[in-house]
């Protein structure tokens, strides 16, 4: 799982800058997007076991050169 948080957060990266401004939307399986979760909230790369990622649920990450947070996590329509 750190090989895979090391790359999804370096295409994150990439990304930002270069859609500097914009909104990028990245659609990705639940372990990936755990991943990234964690990396967010500062958690070991496995430890996506405290939160579940439901299929076609929506979580949003906002990066900056400041750094990056979670918005929304797991949300879907009833």
């Amino acid at each position: 799982m750190e090989a895979v948080q090391k790359r999804v957060c370096g295409c994150m990266r990439d990304l930002c800058r270069t859609h500097a401004g914009q909104t990028v939307v990245l659609v990705s399986h639940a372990d990936i997007i755990k991943s990234a979760v964690c990396s967010v909230l500062g958690l070991a790369a496995d430890g996506g076991f405290r939160f579940d990622i439901d299929p076609a649920s929506i979580s949003v990450l906002v990066m900056g050169d400041w750094g990056a947070k979670l918005l929304r996590l797991n949300e879907t329509v009833p």
